[in-house]
């Protein structure tokens, strides 16, 4: 029983951390944007490129094709 409460505890406390980060992220400008592969999602194995804040690390949006080829070629 303590375990499904350590599991329980750890839940909520993921849950205020993505909060905070999330309040973090919808304050921030996202002035310094880069473009990087990341995760699908959290649980996935697959990678996308994406246009992220450098500062807060959010997802801002899809690269141009531009952009894309870009990066792909390491220009």
């Amino acid at each position: 029983m303590a375990s499904n409460k350590k599991v329980a505890s750890l839940i909520e406390e993921k849950r205020k951390i993505s909060k905070k980060i999330n309040d973090l992220q919808n304050k921030c400008n996202h002035l310094n944007e880069i473009i990087k592969s990341i995760k699908e999602n959290e649980d996935s194995s697959t990678f996308v490129v994406r246009c992220v804040c450098g500062d807060c690390g959010k997802v801002i949006r899809m690269p141009t094709q531009q952009e894309l080829n870009k990066y792909l070629n390491g220009r």
